[in-house]
Order: structure tokens, then C-alpha cells, then sequence
């Protein structure tokens, strides 16, 4: 075998580990989110830059008062990155965080991104749903 062939093929099997690596990730976050789904309504939301910084996802759950009842942060470099508990969001309302005054001031841009992200697709899921009760229409 020539040199170039085994360059392009430890390359090839580098490329297919960070792959694999990358979907176990991601299951590993799916399974974290179906835990915080069984809590109430759930989104998450995307902060940051790819290339600068990074990105973090974040993951929030509100009851029926639209209360931050849990949180999940997702961020890192690495596809080794795992999920974590975000309580400087617990116990806020959704408007709280989507003014951001209070709430998440110690976290990094990029996660106070993803927050408010998430907690407007949550509101406009509600939003959403009382739209459909008060036209009789179903979703």
C-alpha cells in the first residue's frame, strides 16, 4: 500500500468514528429531553456561533403556569460534550426569560441565546394552542 492510500484511509476511519460518536451524542440528548418532556411542555432552542465560540442548546420545560419547572444545557467543543442541569432558569416565568433583566445573567451569551429561544417557542406553542381552543379548531 502506498502512503497516500493509508493517509486516506485512517482519515476515512477518523471521519467515521466522529460520526458515530456524534449520533451517540445526540441520542444521549434525545434520552435527557424525553426525561424533561414527561414535566410539562418542552423546547429547545439554539444560541451562539458555529465557528466562533461555539454553540449550546438549550432545553426548558414549564408547567401549566408557565413556570421553568427544569433545563438542560448542551454545549462543548467535543462530541464528549453531555447535557447538564441549567437552574439558574428554575422558577422563572417564560417572560422573565425572554426579557432576559434577571434571569441567566453568570451564563455565557450563547446559552442566555438559546434560553430565550426556547422560551419563545414555548409561548408560541401556547399562544398557539389558545388560538385553536378559541376558534373551536384543533391542532
Amino acid at each position: 500500500m502506498s502512503y497516500m492510500y493509508k493517509l486516506l484511509l485512517v482519515v476515512a476511519a477518523m471521519w467515521v468514528a466522529q460520526l458515530a460518536l456524534a449520533y451517540m451524542q445526540a441520542k444521549r440528548f434525545q434520552a435527557d429531553l424525553k426525561a424533561l418532556r414527561m414535566q410539562g411542555t418542552c423546547a429547545v432552542g439554539l444560541g451562539g456561533k458555529r465557528y466562533r465560540g461555539g454553540r449550546a442548546f438549550v432545553a426548558v420545560t414549564v408547567d401549566e403556569n408557565e413556570i421553568v419547572v427544569d433545563a438542560l444545557v448542551l454545549k462543548g467543543f467535543t462530541v464528549f460534550a453531555q447535557s447538564r442541569k441549567l437552574s439558574n432558569y428554575i422558577g422563572f416565568s417564560l417572560d422573565d426569560i425572554i426579557s432576559g433583566n434577571r434571569v441567566g445573567v453568570d451564563e455565557k451569551r450563547k446559552v442566555r441565546e438559546a434560553a430565550v429561544m426556547s422560551a419563545q417557542h414555548i409561548k408560541d406553542h401556547l399562544s398557539r394552542l389558545e388560538q385553536g381552543e378559541k376558534t373551536g379548531r384543533e391542532n
